[in-house]
């Protein structure tokens, strides 16, 4: 067996060795017969050179295949090259595709021979009759277009082209060639326009001419006209207010805090904060960028819209304080998902720290993109007061915001918001934005007109503001008012002004009225005292929702949607835009909502129901949605310092202390004692809670409230039952520790002693 595979072996190795041998000779023939032919073509009537052979062997080829004849060497050493190279291919296929693509292109001479008789280009034999054939049916156009299928059909044959990827590479290549021209062109003409922005500046500055103003169509050549987008810049307008101080003598600055009140009183008079007290604009009235850069930038946003074959052109800009707004609009057919999917790109390409993207803009046919400015400006308070759009406002309640993207001057009224949610995270500018609406206020109302209720517990950011006279607490009165800073006072407060609030209905009731600006008309006609805003401002609502989450959003329920048509409106502010702070109640009753720089999408989604302010820029940088705004708009809050503040409040506090007169008067129960005034509890409810803990013999704000019908009311026995020391809750736990024993005491001295008096001394 083992002989027998040798023998199979040795037989097959000499089969390929002849084999080899055997090609090896018909390729050596093919080269040499190639050769000849070539020189026969080449050299044709040297004999010495082509020779007898030669020259018979090209007399037969030209008159068969004419001028076509030079190429049949060629295609025989291509044939040789595939065949070395172990690419087969057939000699039958070789022939037909030599043959075909010799005779088409014989065809197309023949075609050209018929216009061009004397030509020294000849058809042969085959040429001629691949031509005469569909020319005699089809005419010479149809005899043409058959020859021309033919050289690509035979072409194809002997080299198998991929005509789809070689048509791709060639576009590919004429497209690189023209965006490289066109690169090189817009760079070529913004270095001239440069130029002429140099030259420009220069005679501006010899001439000693005013600021850079709008480039104006008159002042532009129709080049400019076609490439400079329309610049849409505002103007900062400032209107200069006379200045307005009080009149204080000397003697008037070492009174007490109550003799001021009361000569406050008698006077009836105040005069609001002079805008000297608050910083001047540092910018010449200029807002965004210069229209160099802003042409710069466009040239730069329309190439790279073009490297992604998007056609697209910019055709307006509003340039802002902080982000310059190019509007962007699309082609015939052009998707605005395709221009939003690259916003990235684009970010990278304009070295832009974070673009927000608009599409489109409510009221065009355009897609905003939002680019910050490479030298943002800050927004100061005063330029915002001084504004047209706030000075002539003929709303009490009107706040300056800042600017929006497009550089106008951002102002709303409270009345219209009417309840306000204010989120963000830490340093984004959360607190200035509250400083701005709060110091706007006091520069546009008076004490008798406009009340704050101000509740802050991280206890430094609303003490500025205490002592000043539009300072207001309903469970205090005047003389004892101060910013709320613990969670309990919070409820306090809030259920006393939940009562002042009730009381207001029953007095629009009477008035027949339906608001407070129809009340305070109907009290002038009267001769009765007209009703104020009561602005109630909670600066970290997280730290209260952690406390007393029951009492607080029961109340602030309640204040949202009974409260504006009575004059009372809430801003809410929080770090945390979780579900937990702010919940579905809560929001429910906050139409209106700001949002500065978050930390995800999930907290956008949270405040203002969409994405956007996770891509904020920080630093007073928001998104405001208002009321009736079908989409948030971009403002760049005001800046106000802390210095500035406080010379406003030094200024409000050397006029007078708050005033105002009690807004929960004692009323008597069916049993002759009086109810509380947002602080303790009645006698009848103290024997029911504390019956309620000896027969349950444990105690939650849920049990109290399934007694008493009220959370708030759960939530302030609760609290009574607390300080009076019946329970306790230790350090380190969530469970009410409950003194039995003081309990039995305390059921024995209110069974045994029915007193009012007694009751109050001890429970009060």
């Amino acid at each position: 067996m083992r002989h027998y595979n040798l023998y199979k072996r040795s037989k097959r190795k000499q089969k390929n060795t002849k084999a080899g041998f055997s090609f090896l000779g018909f390729g050596v023939r093919l080269l040499a017969f190639a050769l000849i032919g070539w020189v026969a073509c080449t050299f044709y009537g040297f004999k010495d050179v082509s020779g007898v052979f030669g020259q018979k062997t090209y007399d037969f080829l030209f008159k068969y295949f004419g001028s076509t004849s030079y190429l049949i060497p060629l295609f025989l050493a291509y044939w040789l090259y595939r065949s070395i190279k172990n690419k087969t291919l057939a000699i039958f296929t070789l022939m037909f595709g030599v043959f075909l693509t010799l005779g088409s292109l014989g065809g197309e001479i023949a075609f050209i021979k018929s216009f061009f008789a004397k030509g020294s280009l000849q058809a042969g034999i085959i040429g001629q009759s691949f031509f005469n054939f569909p020319a005699s049916f089809s005419g010479k156009a149809g005899g043409a277009i058959c020859c021309f299928v033919g050289i690509i059909l035979g072409v194809h044959i002997l080299f198998a082209i991929p005509w789809v990827a070689t048509i791709r590479k060639t576009f590919d290549i004429l497209k690189n060639d023209f965006t490289s021209w066109m690169q090189a062109r817009a760079e070529f003409k913004a270095q001239v326009e440069e130029a002429k922005a140099k030259e420009k500046a220069k005679e501006e500055s010899s001439q000693n001419a005013e600021p850079r103003r709008v480039v104006s169509e008159e002042d532009t050549s129709e080049e400019e006209k076609h490439s400079m987008p329309k610049i849409s810049r505002p103007v900062a307008q400032m209107i200069s207010l006379p200045a307005r101080q009080p009149v204080i003598k000397p003697e008037e600055k070492n009174k007490s805090k109550e003799e001021k009140a009361e000569e406050t009183k008698e006077k009836k008079e105040f005069i609001l904060p002079p805008l000297d007290l608050l910083r001047e604009p540092s910018q010449n009235n200029i807002i965004g960028p210069s229209d160099s850069e802003i042409a710069a930038s466009t040239k730069k946003l329309e190439e790279t819209l073009k490297s992604f074959d998007i056609d697209a052109s910019v055709t307006g800009v509003a340039p802002g304080p902080v982000v310059t707004r190019y509007e962007i609009k699309p082609g015939p057919g052009v998707k605005i998902s395709s221009i939003v999917s690259i916003s990235n790109d684009i970010a990278l390409a304009m070295k832009a720290r974070g673009i927000r993207v608009e599409a489109p803009i409510p009221g065009k046919d355009a897609v905003g993109f939002e680019i910050p400015n490479d030298k943002p400006v800050m927004v100061t308070m005063r330029e915002i007061l001084q504004d047209p759009a706030f000075i002539n406002s003929k709303y009490k309640t009107t706040v300056a915001l800042g600017r929006y993207a497009q550089g106008d001057a951002a102002v709303s009224v409270i009345e219209k918001m009417p309840h306000v949610l204010i989120a963000g995270a830490t340093n984004s500018g959360k607190s200035i934005c509250v400083h701005s609406m709060i110091v706007s206020l006091l520069y546009r109302a008076k004490p008798d007109e406009i009340k704050f209720l101000l509740i802050d517990p991280k206890r430094v950011e609303l003490t500025l503001y205490e002592g000043i006279p539009h300072l207001y607490d309903p469970k205090v009165p005047c003389d004892d008012v101060n910013v709320v800073k613990d969670a309990q006072g919070a409820v306090k407060s809030l259920q006393a002004l939940v009562k002042v609030m009730e009381k207001r209905m029953k007095i629009f009731e009477i008035a027949k009225v339906k608001n407070i600006e129809s009340y305070n008309a109907w009290a002038a006609e009267h001769n009765e005292e007209k009703a104020f805003y009561i602005i109630v401002i909670i600066d970290e609502m997280a730290d209260l929702m952690l406390q007393t989450k029951a009492a607080i959003e029961d109340s602030i329920q309640r204040l949202a949607q009974m409260g504006r048509a009575l004059g009372i409106h809430l801003i809410l502010c929080t770090q945390r835009p979780s579900t937990n702070v702010i919940t579905g109640v809560i929001k429910a009753n906050l139409p209106s909502r700001i949002a500065l720089q978050v930390t995800s999408k999930i907290d956008s989604r949270v405040v203002i129901d969409a994405n956007g302010a996770d891509t904020l820029l920080g630093k007073g940088d928001m998104l405001y949605l208002g009321i009736s705004d079908p989409k948030p708009k971009r403002i760049q809050g005001a800046y106000i310092s802390e210095e500035e503040i406080t010379k406003v409040a030094d200024f409000l506090r050397a006029q007078g202390a708050p005033d105002y007169p009690v807004q929960v008067p004692p009323e008597q129960n069916q049993d002759g004692m009086r109810p509380t005034q947002g602080i303790g509890t009645s006698r009848e409810e103290m024997l029911q809670a504390l019956n309620l803990i000896m027969q349950r013999r444990r105690v939650s704000q849920d049990i109290l409230k399934a007694n008493f019908g009220s959370s708030a009311r759960a939530s302030n026995i609760l609290s009574v039952l607390e300080m009076k020391g019946f329970i306790s809750k230790p350090e380190g736990t969530n469970r009410w520790e409950i003194h039995y024993d003081l309990i039995e005491q305390a059921l024995q001295t209110l069974q045994n002693s029915p007193a009012e008096e007694e009751y109050e001394s001890v429970y009060k």
